[in-house]
């Protein structure tokens, strides 16, 4: 799947549909900047690093997080945990990058 210049394998896709839905409790296809902070507060990432997401993303012009601004925001975070540079190049480095909540203990909200 391409989207915005990004392309997610299935098993990426798979994750970050998961999380959009769960975090997109109104179904309007967009989630808010506090909705989203809960869930990336647990992958484990400074403050700092998230800020940096949040303005690569785009989310942070929009005011909100639509589908794509979320899915980048997913991979950067997961890129950041495999020790990859918080940059739009770790997006397309060709590794499958799933996403992993460090702080919640539920296999729910993991992608594997």
């Amino acid at each position: 799947m391409k989207m915005e210049g990004l392309t997610l394998s299935q098993q990426e896709q798979i994750c970050y549909g998961e999380l959009f839905q769960t975090c997109d409790v109104d179904g309007t296809g967009r989630i808010t900047g506090v909705r989203a902070s809960d869930l990336f507060l647990s992958s484990g990432l400074s403050q700092d690093h998230l800020m940096q997401v949040t303005e690569l993303c785009g989310a942070k012009r929009l005011g909100h997080f639509g589908r794509s601004q979320f899915y980048i925001a997913l991979k950067l975070i997961a890129a950041a945990q495999l020790g990859l540079p918080v940059k739009l190049d770790s997006l397309n480095t060709g590794k499958i990058l799933v996403y992993q909540l460090v702080n919640l203990n539920t296999s729910k909200n993991r992608c594997d």
